[in-house]
């Protein structure tokens, strides 16, 4: 009895360690998010810093020539977005004016058709119009008015990179310490299993994105979209918001198409086209690029999706997949956990008798992590 009550203690203070744990990434997300960002990308860049320091004794101008190697080609990205965006904004009094013609013809054709007036597609438009825009144009709103903001989380993140890269070894040390040294090995595995899940995750997900800029390129380019390739660059970094990110690249082309286009057809191939890179992406490209990494299933990566969309809104929805993807390795080397990492692997509907038939044990039970008595067997 006097068992039972210490165990549901512990499991009390469990919870409340974990909602005040919560709590904190909330509140303190602002230093919190660069952090997490920072780990993961100097895991991804660790591999070409060791190179440069093969031939660069000194640590401190390695990790600054290999931060210079990488920022080269994203600042050229970045000139290339920013050049493109101020052409398509210089050039918005002629679009808005497009479009008002545009929907002039289509409200025509409908009143021929279906009998419903011109008046009544304008009030229509007019007090959906917002609606419609709000969400594109939140997004460079966003980027916009953030600028501040972003270039700050944009520098701690390099500062945190350089620290990271600067202190791995003792990092690494520092993690393993707190391993027992019958268990230290095991502790190793951990850190390497992380470091290869994350380091091809982020090599899977540019892959996709080059991929979706080249198929998205040519697309646009053939239906003779204006600017395709700033749309189809757009898109493709848009892809790492996972479910929701590839429709959101497809709105904003269509919108400027509607806008802008000499064809009726031309917006509605840019409707068929971006539907179809979709399903080629979502069932073909990420899967086998990306997915044979990050191996849990999709009920789990909704999960994630949510709870890090709660925690840290767009960051939390971007982290959330790799950061469940490294729960699950951590959970399959502790004992009581193994069966939640078994529950959240992408083939969890081959391994429902494994539940039973492996894992029946009092080791697997996740109140063994409560009870001393049977961690310490």
């Amino acid at each position: 009895m006097n068992q039972s009550m210490g165990t549901i203690q512990k499991i009390a203070y469990s919870l409340v360690v974990l909602v005040i744990g919560v709590y904190i990434l909330v509140i303190g997300k602002f230093i919190v998010i660069p952090l997490v960002f920072a780990a993961l990308l100097s895991i991804m860049v660790q591999p070409l810093s060791s190179f440069i320091e093969r031939y660069i004794k000194w640590k401190v101008p390695a990790i600054l020539l290999t931060f210079l190697a990488v920022l080269i080609p994203v600042s050229g990205i970045i000139l290339f977005f920013s050049y493109q965006l101020g052409d398509v904004i210089q050039n918005m009094p002629a679009i808005t004016g497009n479009l008002m013609h545009t929907s002039d013809i289509v409200f025509g054709w409908l009143e021929d058709n279906f009998g419903i007036t011109r008046d009544q597609s304008w009030q229509w438009l007019r007090s959906n119009f917002s609606k419609i825009l709000d969400s594109p144009l939140q997004f460079f709103k966003g980027g916009i008015t953030s600028s501040t903001a972003f270039l700050v989380n944009f520098f701690m993140v390099i500062i945190f990179m350089f620290f990271f890269l600067l202190y791995r070894g003792a990092i690494k040390n520092f993690i393993l310490l707190q391993f027992r040294q019958n268990s230290r090995e095991e502790g190793r595995q951990i850190l390497q299993q992380i470091q290869h899940l994350v380091r091809h995750y982020l090599y899977g997900l540019l892959t996709v994105i080059l991929i979706l800029a080249i198929l998205n390129s040519i697309g646009l380019t053939v239906i003779g979209v204006d600017f395709a390739v700033f749309w189809a660059s757009l898109a493709a970094l848009l892809s790492i918001i996972p479910y929701i990110g590839t429709t959101l690249g497809g709105v904003l082309p269509f919108m400027y198409s509607f806008a802008t286009a000499t064809h009726w057809w031309q917006p509605v191939a840019v409707v068929g086209f971006y539907f179809t890179v979709q399903q080629i992406e979502g069932n073909l490209i990420t899967p086998y690029v990306v997915g044979s990494n990050v191996k849990i299933n999709p009920f789990i990566a909704i999960i994630s999706l949510i709870i890090g969309g709660f925690v840290w809104g767009l960051a939390g929805i971007v982290l959330a997949i790799p950061l469940a993807a490294i729960l699950k390795v951590v959970f399959e080397h502790v004992d009581a956990l193994k069966p939640v990492g078994v529950m959240m692997s992408r083939d969890l509907h081959k391994q429902e008798e494994d539940l039973l038939d492996r894992w029946d044990d009092d080791r697997h039970r996740i109140t063994g992590l409560f009870d001393r008595r049977r961690r310490s067997e």
